[in-house]
Protein backbone atom coordinates (compact mmCIF):
# COMPACT_ATOMS: atom_id res chain seq x y z
CA UNK A 1 0.00 0.00 0.00
CA UNK A 2 1.87 3.11 1.16
CA UNK A 3 5.61 3.60 0.75
CA UNK A 4 7.57 6.66 1.73
CA UNK A 5 8.76 7.96 -1.61
CA UNK A 6 10.97 10.89 -0.66
CA UNK A 7 11.61 13.41 2.10
CA UNK A 8 11.63 16.85 0.58
CA UNK A 9 12.59 19.34 3.25
CA UNK A 10 13.25 19.93 6.97
CA UNK A 11 10.92 22.18 8.88
CA UNK A 12 12.27 24.55 11.51
CA UNK A 13 9.25 26.24 13.05
CA UNK A 14 8.56 25.53 16.71
CA UNK A 15 5.11 25.60 18.27
CA UNK A 16 3.77 25.01 21.78
CA UNK A 17 1.37 22.27 22.83
CA UNK A 18 -0.08 20.62 25.89
CA UNK A 19 -1.57 17.33 26.96
CA UNK A 20 -4.29 15.02 25.67
CA UNK A 21 -7.98 15.79 25.48
CA UNK A 22 -10.66 13.59 26.99
CA UNK A 23 -14.36 14.32 26.41
CA UNK A 24 -17.45 13.58 24.29
CA UNK A 25 -19.38 10.32 24.18
CA UNK A 26 -17.51 7.75 22.09
CA UNK A 27 -18.44 6.80 18.56
CA UNK A 28 -18.35 3.09 17.71
CA UNK A 29 -14.92 1.52 17.75
CA UNK A 30 -13.63 0.74 14.26
CA UNK A 31 -10.62 -1.58 13.97
CA UNK A 32 -7.80 -1.12 11.53
CA UNK A 33 -8.88 -2.10 8.04
CA UNK A 34 -7.79 -5.60 7.10
CA UNK A 35 -5.74 -4.32 4.15
CA UNK A 36 -3.68 -2.20 6.52
CA UNK A 37 -2.83 -4.82 9.11
CA UNK A 38 0.24 -5.91 7.17
CA UNK A 39 1.50 -2.36 6.77
CA UNK A 40 1.99 -1.29 10.36
CA UNK A 41 5.74 -1.02 9.78
CA UNK A 42 5.15 1.41 6.96
CA UNK A 43 2.91 3.60 9.10
CA UNK A 44 5.52 3.55 11.85
CA UNK A 45 8.22 4.45 9.32
CA UNK A 46 6.14 7.38 8.17
CA UNK A 47 5.70 8.47 11.78
CA UNK A 48 9.46 8.28 12.40
CA UNK A 49 10.11 10.37 9.30
CA UNK A 50 7.70 13.08 10.45
CA UNK A 51 9.16 12.96 13.95
CA UNK A 52 12.67 13.40 12.53
CA UNK A 53 11.59 16.36 10.42
CA UNK A 54 9.74 18.03 13.30
CA UNK A 55 11.90 17.08 16.29
CA UNK A 56 11.14 20.07 18.54
CA UNK A 57 7.36 20.10 18.23
CA UNK A 58 5.60 18.95 21.43
CA UNK A 59 2.46 18.59 19.31
CA UNK A 60 2.14 18.44 15.53
CA UNK A 61 -0.51 19.33 12.98
CA UNK A 62 0.00 17.40 9.74
CA UNK A 63 -2.02 17.73 6.55
CA UNK A 64 -2.58 14.89 4.08
CA UNK A 65 -3.58 15.89 0.56
CA UNK A 66 -3.71 14.47 -2.96
CA UNK A 67 -3.94 16.09 -6.36
CA UNK A 68 -7.08 14.27 -7.48
CA UNK A 69 -9.79 11.92 -6.28
CA UNK A 70 -9.04 8.24 -5.79
CA UNK A 71 -5.47 8.57 -4.53
CA UNK A 72 -6.40 7.12 -1.13
CA UNK A 73 -5.67 10.19 1.00
CA UNK A 74 -8.49 9.48 3.47
CA UNK A 75 -7.43 5.85 3.90
CA UNK A 76 -3.76 6.72 4.45
CA UNK A 77 -4.53 9.50 6.95
CA UNK A 78 -6.97 7.23 8.80
CA UNK A 79 -4.52 4.32 9.03
CA UNK A 80 -1.77 6.66 10.14
CA UNK A 81 -4.08 8.07 12.82
CA UNK A 82 -4.93 4.58 14.07
CA UNK A 83 -1.26 3.57 14.17
CA UNK A 84 -0.26 6.71 16.08
CA UNK A 85 -3.04 6.19 18.62
CA UNK A 86 -3.00 2.39 18.99
CA UNK A 87 0.68 1.54 18.48
CA UNK A 88 2.47 4.68 19.68
CA UNK A 89 -0.09 5.76 22.27
CA UNK A 90 -0.50 9.38 21.22
CA UNK A 91 -3.68 11.33 21.69
CA UNK A 92 -4.72 11.86 18.07
CA UNK A 93 -7.38 13.96 16.38
CA UNK A 94 -8.34 13.13 12.79
CA UNK A 95 -9.95 16.17 11.16
CA UNK A 96 -12.13 15.48 8.12
CA UNK A 97 -11.61 18.53 5.90
CA UNK A 98 -13.26 17.17 2.75
CA UNK A 99 -16.61 18.95 2.49
CA UNK A 100 -17.80 17.01 -0.56
CA UNK A 101 -16.93 13.45 0.48
CA UNK A 102 -17.30 12.83 4.21
CA UNK A 103 -15.49 9.50 4.13
CA UNK A 104 -14.39 9.62 7.77
CA UNK A 105 -18.01 10.13 8.85
CA UNK A 106 -19.00 7.03 6.92
CA UNK A 107 -16.12 4.88 8.14
CA UNK A 108 -16.56 5.72 11.81
CA UNK A 109 -20.37 5.82 11.50
CA UNK A 110 -20.67 9.40 12.76
CA UNK A 111 -24.22 10.43 11.91
CA UNK A 112 -24.73 13.47 14.10
CA UNK A 113 -22.90 16.15 16.01
CA UNK A 114 -21.57 19.57 15.14
CA UNK A 115 -18.77 19.77 12.58
CA UNK A 116 -15.65 21.90 12.93
CA UNK A 117 -16.69 24.11 10.00
CA UNK A 118 -20.07 24.75 11.66
CA UNK A 119 -18.31 25.53 14.94
CA UNK A 120 -16.07 28.13 13.29
CA UNK A 121 -18.97 29.74 11.44
CA UNK A 122 -21.20 29.93 14.52
CA UNK A 123 -18.54 30.73 17.08
CA UNK A 124 -19.25 27.53 19.01
CA UNK A 125 -16.61 25.66 20.99
CA UNK A 126 -14.45 23.63 18.62
CA UNK A 127 -14.26 20.97 21.34
CA UNK A 128 -17.90 20.16 20.65
CA UNK A 129 -16.86 18.64 17.32
CA UNK A 130 -14.53 16.06 18.91
CA UNK A 131 -15.90 12.52 18.96
CA UNK A 132 -13.95 9.69 20.54
CA UNK A 133 -13.49 6.37 18.76
CA UNK A 134 -14.47 3.70 21.27
CA UNK A 135 -12.15 3.80 24.27
CA UNK A 136 -9.08 4.49 22.14
CA UNK A 137 -6.94 7.64 22.14
CA UNK A 138 -8.24 8.53 18.68
CA UNK A 139 -10.80 11.29 18.19
CA UNK A 140 -12.51 12.39 14.99
CA UNK A 141 -13.73 15.87 14.10
CA UNK A 142 -16.32 15.75 11.34
CA UNK A 143 -16.48 18.41 8.67
CA UNK A 144 -20.21 19.06 8.86
CA UNK A 145 -23.17 18.72 6.56
CA UNK A 146 -22.64 21.74 4.32
CA UNK A 147 -20.58 21.63 1.13
CA UNK A 148 -20.91 25.39 0.62
CA UNK A 149 -17.55 27.10 0.18
CA UNK A 150 -16.78 29.40 3.10
CA UNK A 151 -13.27 30.76 2.52
CA UNK A 152 -13.75 33.26 5.34
CA UNK A 153 -13.19 30.52 7.93
CA UNK A 154 -9.53 30.22 6.92
CA UNK A 155 -8.52 33.36 8.76
CA UNK A 156 -7.72 34.12 12.37
CA UNK A 157 -10.57 31.81 13.46
CA UNK A 158 -8.81 28.83 11.89
CA UNK A 159 -5.53 29.90 13.50
CA UNK A 160 -7.19 30.00 16.91
CA UNK A 161 -8.70 26.59 16.26
CA UNK A 162 -5.24 25.17 15.52
CA UNK A 163 -3.91 26.51 18.80
CA UNK A 164 -6.76 24.82 20.67
CA UNK A 165 -6.06 21.56 18.86
CA UNK A 166 -2.39 21.75 19.86
CA UNK A 167 -3.37 22.31 23.46
CA UNK A 168 -5.46 19.14 23.53
CA UNK A 169 -3.74 16.61 21.26
CA UNK A 170 -0.25 15.37 20.63
CA UNK A 171 -0.97 14.77 16.96
CA UNK A 172 -3.58 16.37 14.69
CA UNK A 173 -4.07 14.95 11.19
CA UNK A 174 -6.05 16.88 8.59
CA UNK A 175 -7.57 14.83 5.78
CA UNK A 176 -7.95 17.40 2.99
CA UNK A 177 -10.00 17.27 -0.18
CA UNK A 178 -8.02 16.78 -3.42
CA UNK A 179 -6.75 20.03 -4.89
CA UNK A 180 -8.58 19.25 -8.15
CA UNK A 181 -12.00 19.61 -6.48
CA UNK A 182 -11.41 22.13 -3.68
CA UNK A 183 -9.06 25.04 -2.87
CA UNK A 184 -9.44 24.37 0.87
CA UNK A 185 -6.27 22.29 0.97
CA UNK A 186 -4.06 25.19 -0.12
CA UNK A 187 -5.78 27.49 2.37
CA UNK A 188 -4.87 25.04 5.13
CA UNK A 189 -1.33 24.22 3.95
CA UNK A 190 0.28 27.39 5.27
CA UNK A 191 -1.30 26.95 8.71
CA UNK A 192 -0.02 23.47 9.58
CA UNK A 193 3.41 22.20 10.59
CA UNK A 194 3.87 20.03 7.53
CA UNK A 195 2.17 18.59 4.46
CA UNK A 196 2.30 15.00 3.22
CA UNK A 197 1.30 14.35 -0.39
CA UNK A 198 -0.51 11.11 -1.18
CA UNK A 199 0.15 9.87 -4.71
CA UNK A 200 -1.39 6.87 -6.43
CA UNK A 201 1.37 4.72 -7.91
CA UNK A 202 1.08 4.49 -11.69
CA UNK A 203 -2.04 6.64 -11.50
CA UNK A 204 -0.82 10.20 -11.01
CA UNK A 205 1.33 12.00 -13.55
CA UNK A 206 4.56 13.37 -12.12
CA UNK A 207 3.79 16.76 -13.66
CA UNK A 208 0.55 16.91 -11.65
CA UNK A 209 2.34 15.99 -8.44
CA UNK A 210 5.01 18.60 -9.08
CA UNK A 211 2.40 21.31 -9.67
CA UNK A 212 0.73 20.44 -6.36
CA UNK A 213 4.07 20.50 -4.58
CA UNK A 214 4.93 23.88 -6.10
CA UNK A 215 1.50 25.26 -5.17
CA UNK A 216 2.05 24.26 -1.55
CA UNK A 217 5.42 25.99 -1.52
CA UNK A 218 3.93 29.14 -3.05
CA UNK A 219 1.37 29.54 -0.26
CA UNK A 220 4.07 29.04 2.37
CA UNK A 221 3.42 25.40 3.19
CA UNK A 222 6.16 23.06 4.43
CA UNK A 223 6.49 19.82 2.50
CA UNK A 224 7.44 16.76 4.54
CA UNK A 225 7.34 14.09 1.85
CA UNK A 226 5.29 11.93 -0.44
CA UNK A 227 3.47 8.67 0.26
CA UNK A 228 3.34 6.41 -2.78
CA UNK A 229 0.00 4.67 -2.34
CA UNK A 230 -1.54 1.60 -4.02
CA UNK A 231 1.88 0.44 -5.10
CA UNK A 232 1.82 -2.75 -7.17
CA UNK A 233 4.46 -5.39 -6.56
CA UNK A 234 5.25 -7.16 -9.82
CA UNK A 235 8.08 -9.05 -8.15
CA UNK A 236 7.02 -11.39 -5.30
CA UNK A 237 7.32 -9.83 -1.83
CA UNK A 238 9.72 -12.57 -0.72
CA UNK A 239 12.25 -11.39 -3.28
CA UNK A 240 11.87 -7.77 -2.17
CA UNK A 241 12.64 -8.83 1.40
CA UNK A 242 15.84 -10.61 0.32
CA UNK A 243 17.19 -7.58 -1.55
Amino acid sequence: MSKIYEALQNVHREKKGKGPFERIAPVPFAPLEAAALGFEDEMLSLYKLIEALLPHFPSRIIQFIGAREGEGTSTVSRQFARAAADLIGHSVLLVDADRLNHSQDLFFDIQSGIGWVDALRSGSNIEDSFQRVGQSKLFVSRCGNSSVSTPEIFNSSFDRMCEKLRANFELVLIDSAPLAISPDGLAIASKVDGVVLVVEAEGSRWQTVRRLRDSIYRVGGSMLGVVLNKRRYYIPQSIYRRL
